[in-house]
């Protein structure tokens, strides 16, 4: 039903274009017809004039002479109207002379087949009207309502017309005809119709997606206006053809191209990461593909002033239908200010307030993060140190001067050991001192140093000197910060055995 109603009705949404084509279309055919039809009407009228025998003189001639001029003045009628119609009335008048000059040809085609089958009787031909039938179909694209009415009916009409004069075979011919070229012209107005559906289809299609291009557009200036505000560089790593883009920020900070063509032979000769970075990111990217999971690292990189910054690393992976990874999108964002600022923290916390050196829990930590790490060809070893008579200065002197004892005491453990290691405060007048030694005999020299620096100060015009108690011990392989720290609080109590000022090193 619905298709049965869009052949006497074109759908509403495709109709202006529909009939815009349909008047271009049959307006370049039927003028080049109209000329051909005024060329060859003027070459019969001159051949009935000057080119026969009787001339206007038998009926017969003029009556040929007749629909001759008729055409001719019909055709030159259409151009000239055509032509003359304004721009309001174009649309519609166009139309109805289109179709009015259409039925005209159909007509006149079979006025003139019915006159040759009067004269000829049953032997004439219906040659006329089956050819401007067939050529109106191919040619000219009409309304299917309309060409039944002309094709259907004109075929109809002209086999009642001429039954007496042909035979029933060509009575038939004449219907099939007919026929054919009503489903010509609706296969034509279908496909015509089919075809504008389309047209419309991809014009909406397109619409949206030139929106939807125009809002990307926004989007990622908007995303690039942000990027430009902040410090992180962004970056995409195209897995599968080798290629890493990273934003303006990486060209700014680094020196280096944005568009990496090859990823493995930049990373091969990049100098901002070194091989040691370099070997830390390829485990924990391996490590990330593996599980499926975020790569999140903190790297140092050198950036185009040579300087060593932290970079904080974020690599997010998408994978195919097949489990592989395919692309990865992330970030770099320069985390240097929050490692200076967690170091001076880090550093608060850990201080003595005091003295300076480290505190107890700082020197702790130190230690442990020394006897941890495993230096070839070094030794960790520990000196604990405490002031010889720390309590009489105290009572003799008063605690303000105390106080500048253990200044300085801090300010000589940094002058003596700051090279090779950290001092700190435990508690009291009591310190610590963490070393790297070659050997022994190292840490026997490293010690000895103290007899020979005592704290000297001034009070009231008298001259005070205190002397250091210390005892010291090298970690042997396995041992822990308590094992260390037993031994050579032991040494240090050997020390005080001995008497003032003493060292002892633990075998």
């Amino acid at each position: 039903m619905k298709r049965l109603k869009m052949f006497i009705r074109i759908p509403d949404e495709i109709k202006e274009p529909f009939r815009e084509q349909l008047l271009s279309n049959n307006w370049r055919l039927m003028s080049a017809i109209s000329f051909l039809a005024i060329l060859v009407q003027a070459v019969n009228i001159l051949h009935v004039l000057f080119g026969s025998v009787s001339g206007l003189k038998t009926l017969n001639n003029r009556i040929y002479f007749a629909f001759y001029w008729i055409f001719l003045l019909a055709s030159l009628a259409f151009l000239l109207l055509h032509k003359g119609l304004g721009k309001k009335q174009r649309q519609r008048g166009q139309e109805i002379l289109q179709n009015g000059f259409f039925a005209f040809w159909v007509l006149w085609s079979g006025m003139l087949n019915y006159y040759d089958l009067t004269r000829a009787g049953s032997g004439g031909n219906i040659s006329v009207i089956v050819t401007s039938i067939m050529g109106a179909a191919i040619l000219v694209q009409s309304l299917p309502l309309y060409s039944l009415c002309v094709y259907g009916l004109g075929s109809l009409v002209f086999s009642l017309a001429a039954y007496p004069y042909i035979q029933f075979g060509g009575l038939i011919n004449v219907m099939i005809a007919g026929g054919m070229a009503v489903m010509v012209s609706a296969a034509r107005y279908w496909y015509k119709v089919k075809e504008l559906k389309q047209q419309r289809e991809i014009r909406k299609i397109n619409q949206i997606l030139v929106a939807e291009h125009e809002k990307l557009n926004l989007s990622l200036e908007k995303f690039q206006l942000l990027m430009d505000k902040i410090d992180h560089i962004i970056y995409e790593w195209d897995i599968e053809r080798g290629q890493i883009s990273f934003s303006a920020k990486w060209v700014e900070n680094f020196g280096e191209s944005s568009q990496i063509m090859d990823a493995a032979k930049w990373f091969h000769q990049t100098e901002c990461m070194t091989s040691g970075e370099k070997r830390k990111f390829l485990k924990g990217i391996k490590k990330a593909l593996k599980e499926h999971n975020v790569y999140e690292d903190e790297l140092q990189l050198t950036d185009i002033r040579k300087n060593r910054q932290w970079y904080l690393l974020r690599l997010y992976f998408q994978y195919g239908i097949e489990g592989q990874a395919r692309s990865g999108v992330g970030f770099l964002m320069n985390i240097q200010r929050q490692k200076d600022e967690l170091e001076l923290l880090e550093g608060a916390v850990s201080r003595d307030y005091l003295t300076g050196v480290m505190n107890r829990k700082g020197i702790q930590e130190y230690a442990k993060k020394k006897l941890a790490r495993k230096e070839p060809g070094r030794l960790t070893a520990m000196v604990l140190i405490d002031l010889d008579n720390f309590k009489k200065i105290n009572d003799n002197y008063g605690h303000p001067f105390g106080d500048l004892v253990l200044v300085r005491t801090g300010e000589i453990l940094m002058e003596l050991f700051g090279t090779c290691g950290l001092a700190g405060r435990i508690g009291g007048d009591e310190f610590m001192a963490v070393l790297s030694v070659t050997d022994m005999e190292e840490l026997k020299k490293q010690a000895e140093q103290l007899k020979k620096n005592p704290v000297v100060l001034e009070c009231k015009g008298e001259r005070v000197e205190i002397q250091f108690c210390a005892g010291a011990a090298v970690a042997a392989p396995g041992e822990d910060y308590q094992d260390l720290y037993r031994k050579t609080d032991q040494a240090l109590y050997q020390a005080k055995e001995k008497g003032r000022g003493e060292i002892y090193l633990a075998g």
